[in-house]
C-alpha cells in the first residue's frame, strides 16, 4: 500500500516545499495547469477511452453520476440553513469533483498508470460541472460581461480541450476503435499519446503540493462542509454502488474508481468562475477547497488500502 502512494505523497510533499522556498513562482504554476488541461490530460483521457471495451451499460452510468450531482446540490440547497451557513455558495462546494487536477493522478499511481475505469465514472460529472454547475456559480454572482452564466460555460466547455478528448475518446471507444489496435497507425498515435500523457501526474501533483495550507483556525464553516459533503457524497456511492453498479453486473474497477471520485474535493474551478463575490465568500470557498483537498488525500489513501 505504502509503495503505490509513495510516488504521489513525494510528489506533493515535493511541490509544497518548492512553493514555500519560492522555487516555484505563480506563474510556473500557471503554466504547469495549462499544459495538464490543455496537453497531458486531454492525451491521458483520449488514450483511456480508446483502450476500454465500451458497453452499452455505460450510459447509465453516466446519467446516474449526473443525476447524483444534481441531488447533492438540490439536497445541500435544502440542509444550509441547518448548519447556519449563510454562503450562497455552500451547496456549489458540495457537488462535482476535482478529477482533472487530482483525481486522475491518484487514480493512476494507484492503479498501475491505468485511468479507464476512473473515465467512466468521469463523464456525468464533468458533463454536470460545465452544464448545470458552473452557470449557477456564475449567476449567483449576476451578469457578468452582458452575457448569461449558460453561455459563459458552455462557450468554455466548447473550448476546453479535456471535455472534447472525453467526448471524442467516448464515441471512439463506442464505435470500436479498438478493433485496429494491431494496425500500425493505431499503434503510433497510441504511442504518441501515451508519451505526451506522462507527465500529468507528476505535474498534477506539484501544483497540489503547492497549494496546500496547513493552518485553519477559525474556520468552523468550512470545515462543517467538508464534514457534510464527505458524508453525503460516500452515502451516494455506496447508493449508485446498489442501484446502478450491481444490478449491471459493473466490475470491481468501476466501483473502486466510483469511490475514488466520490471522495475528492470538489471543482477547483469554482473560484474561476465566481463573479462580484464578497471577500467573505470568496475566502470561505478558497479555504474550504484547500481543506476538503487534504481531508480527501487521507481519506482516499483509507480507502485504497481498503479497496486493495
Amino acid at each position: 500500500m505504502f509503495i503505490l502512494i509513495l510516488p504521489v505523497l513525494f510528489s506533493i510533499v515535493l511541490g509544497y516545499i518548492l512553493r514555500q522556498t519560492g522555487f516555484l513562482t505563480d506563474a510556473m504554476i500557471d503554466g504547469f495547469k495549462k499544459i495538464v488541461i490543455n496537453v497531458t490530460l486531454p492525451a491521458l483521457l483520449l488514450t483511456a477511452f480508446t483502450q476500454i471495451k465500451f458497453q452499452q451499460k455505460y450510459w447509465a452510468v453516466f446519467l446516474a453520476i449526473f443525476l447524483a450531482c444534481g441531488i447533492l446540490l438540490l439536497l445541500t440547497t435544502g440542509i444550509a440553513k441547518l448548519f447556519k451557513i449563510r454562503s450562497p455558495y455552500f451547496p456549489f462546494l458540495c457537488t462535482g469533483f476535482e478529477a482533472g487536477m487530482l483525481g486522475y493522478a491518484l487514480y493512476a499511481s494507484f492503479y498501475n498508470g491505468s485511468v479507464a475505469e476512473f473515465a467512466v465514472i468521469d463523464v456525468g460529472q464533468v458533463l454536470f460541472v460545465f452544464i448545470v454547475l458552473v452557470p449557477l456559480v456564475m449567476m449567483t454572482g449576476g451578469i457578468h460581461e452582458g452575457k448569461t452564466g449558460v453561455s459563459d460555460s458552455l462557450r468554455i466547455a466548447v473550448k476546453s480541450p479535456v471535455v472534447w478528448a472525453i467526448i471524442i475518446g467516448v464515441l471512439l471507444s463506442a464505435f470500436g476503435i479498438a478493433k485496429f489496435a494491431k494496425r500500425e497507425w493505431y499503434q503510433a498515435i497510441e504511442s504518441l499519446l501515451t508519451y505526451v500523457s506522462v507527465p500529468t501526474t507528476f505535474l498534477i501533483c506539484l501544483v497540489i503540493g503547492s497549494g496546500l495550507k496547513f493552518s485553519f483556525a477559525n474556520m468552523k464553516n468550512e470545515l462543517i462542509t467538508v464534514l457534510v459533503r464527505l458524508v453525503l457524497t460516500l452515502l451516494m456511492a455506496f447508493l449508485i454502488r446498489a442501484a446502478v453498479l450491481v444490478p449491471l453486473k459493473l466490475g470491481k474497477d468501476l466501483t473502486d474508481a466510483l469511490f475514488i471520485m466520490f471522495l475528492l474535493p470538489g471543482p477547483f474551478v469554482i473560484p474561476a468562475f465566481m463573479q462580484n463575490a464578497s471577500g467573505e465568500d470568496k475566502t470561505y470557498v478558497s479555504n474550504t477547497l484547500s481543506m476538503n483537498t487534504l481531508v480527501s488525500l487521507a481519506a482516499i489513501f483509507i480507502a485504497v488500502g481498503i479497496l486493495n
